[in-house]
């Protein structure tokens, strides 16, 4: 077949045509996944991303109508679909002022930068905070931003499931907010203390 499925093999695609299916998905595979890297460059989003595209459109495959257009416009439609709900949900995820949030901003949206490791100062203080976590919670950072695994990794590592590890996650990220606003006030508060004397 061509570089898209031809219009004749539309229908047997939303049959569920397994051949079919197989050579759009692999063929879109790689589009997407450079789609999703273009917009938040870190591999585990865009794997996570990616996985959701397929599976939305495994899912929902019988709401695909052929006289709308190509499979692949409508696998398209579901990748861009997901990024607008990415974005909503960082939208709507609590924010913080000062320096801290770059950092947050930075884990976010690719690993951390080696250099913000290598100031000891802020490797104490991520590290001050962590060790104050659950033990949860810290596996579940470390896992997704240190190790890099995906949501999905993750829940087969943890033997739980994937909205589990969303949650689990969500609910780390704010724990070490208030932990690393909690160690930076202190840090701050100790240099003036050392500043004053």
């Amino acid at each position: 077949m061509t570089e898209r499925l031809e219009e004749k093999s539309w229908a047997d695609f939303s049959k569920g045509d397994a051949d079919v299916w197989c050579e759009v998905i692999e063929r879109e595979i790689p589009r997407l996944y450079g789609l999703f890297m273009d917009r938040w460059p870190n591999r585990s989003l865009a794997e996570e991303l990616l996985q959701k595209t397929v599976f939305d459109a495994v899912r929902g495959r019988s709401s695909y109508d052929p006289s709308k257009g190509s499979p692949e416009r409508w696998i398209l439609a579901i990748a861009r679909n997901n990024i607008r709900l990415e974005i909503r949900r960082r939208a709507s995820r609590p924010s913080i002022n000062g320096d801290i949030s770059t950092y947050f901003n930075a884990m976010d949206t690719k690993p951390l930068p080696d250099e913000v490791l290598e100031r000891q100062e802020m490797t104490m203080i991520v590290r001050s905070a962590l060790s104050r976590l659950e033990s949860k919670e810290k596996a579940v950072l470390e896992a997704r931003y240190i190790e890099e695994l995906s949501a999905t990794d993750i829940a087969r590592q943890m033997n739980t499931t994937e909205k589990a590890v969303y949650s689990m996650l969500y609910r780390a990220k704010i724990s070490l907010r208030r932990e690393l606003e909690r160690v930076v006030s202190l840090n701050n508060k100790r240099k003036n203390d050392e500043t004053n004397k």
